[in-house]
């Protein structure tokens, strides 16, 4: 029988001399993963029992969850799930992967928008991949709906069965281009974390993303502008008055979208940083 207590720094190891980074921390997921396990139970007294009786099934389990990393597939693709702002969301190839920084934006307009003490607001969610802005805003707005669409049909999948288990019904997701399937409607909040790569350096991203997260899930067109500028032409047709936009920024286009802006008639402009001081989310009030 295969023991397991001695492959965490054998995985360590493979993992950093393949170029990846905080290879520890992966490690104990991946062998969590393994092991169906949390990290709690990793260095808990009882883990030698929980290896030995996991036995050799474990071990070739490993061996292949760490195969699939070092071939440089993200380690939330592999363990097909992440936290977002309480939620947990299923995820894979085909949708991009809630970051950081989106989290930040929900909280950013989450606070706004409960400022305003309105008892139910219609919000727009535009290219909503794995449905993480839209249900984040559905499950602190229960009384609100949210609309949330996409071009893709893949990535309505995975947000249409993140939204059942996770048990949020506010939520109505479309499938198309930006506005094409909510023409009807006006909202008081249209958010957006928007393609906004510049399509030449999508060659030199991370293989994590390059190699597996979906292109068009990235490509912001030539400048990376493509969609700031069709979201904000559109939204003076379906922001309400006096409602908010709130847009996530490419790390370098937060002055060429606030221009963009003003060229559309917005004059309320506020911009505001991630963790690293980056300009990141632009608030526009309408």
């Amino acid at each position: 029988m295969r023991y397991l207590a001695g492959k965490l720094m054998e995985v360590t190891t493979r993992l950093r001399n393949a170029g990846i980074k905080d290879a520890g921390k992966e490690a104990e997921a991946l062998m969590c993963l393994a092991l169906n396990i949390n990290k709690a139970a990793l260095y808990s007294r009882d883990f030698s029992e929980i290896s030995n009786a996991a036995g050799d099934s474990a071990a070739r389990e490993l061996d292949s969850l760490t195969a699939r990393r070092l071939a440089r597939q993200p380690l939330q693709y592999i363990a097909g799930e992440i936290e977002f702002f309480g939620l947990s969301l299923a995820v894979g190839t085909g949708v991009l992967i809630p970051r950081p920084e989106t989290e930040l934006l929900v909280e950013i307009l989450t606070g706004i928008v409960k400022g305003k003490h309105k008892p139910t607001i219609n919000m727009l969610d535009l290219c909503t991949g794995s449905g993480c802005i839209a249900l984040a805003l559905a499950k602190q707005f229960p009384a609100s709906v949210v609309h949330a669409v996409d071009i893709s049909e893949t990535a309505l999948r995975y947000a249409a069965a993140n939204a059942e288990a996770n048990n949020i019904k506010n939520v109505v997701f479309y499938a198309g281009s930006l506005y094409e399937p909510v023409q009807t409607h006006t909202f008081d909040v249209i958010v957006s974390n928007p393609p906004y790569i510049k399509t030449v350096d999508i060659a030199f991203l991370d293989p994590e993303i390059r190699l597996y997260e979906p292109v068009e899930a990235l490509d912001g067109g030539p400048d990376g502008l493509h969609f700031y500028k069709k979201i904000i032409a559109g939204a003076n047709s379906y922001l309400s008055a006096g409602g908010i936009m709130a847009l996530e920024l490419g790390d370098t286009l937060a002055a060429r979208v606030m221009e963009i802006a003003r060229e559309a008639g917005y004059s309320k402009l506020t911009l505001k940083s991630d963790y690293s001081s980056t300009e990141r989310f632009l608030i526009i009030n309408g």
